[in-house]
């Protein structure tokens, strides 16, 4: 699934990128109920394998909208994928990337 709408890209202080999942991505998705993630250290591939998610409206894998390593992730919402619902973006961010 083309998925480079559904994704917020914040620049950070470090000079790393955030990802995370935007207003559009949640309207599609529906409440978010799994999430799969790349380790750390993973190389993304704009256009290539990111994360798959089983939703309420669909289970898809997502394809990265940007090239980088993956520094990070937010282990909050593999515990808690319904954070993704959130709109707050300290909640809802996946991976950091660089």
């Amino acid at each position: 699934m083309a998925a480079e709408n559904y994704f917020w890209q914040k620049k950070e202080a470090n000079g790393n990128t955030r990802l995370g999942l935007n207003d559009s991505g949640r309207d599609d998705l529906g409440k978010v109920s799994f999430i799969d993630v790349p380790a750390v250290g993973t190389k993304l591939t704009n256009g290539g394998k990111f994360i798959a998610v089983e939703a309420e409206k669909a289970v898809t894998d997502l394809d990265s909208p940007i090239d980088g390593e993956i520094t990070a992730v937010n282990k909050k919402v593999l515990d808690q994928p319904e954070l993704l619902s959130s709109s707050d973006e300290k909640d809802n961010w996946i991976v950091e990337v660089k």
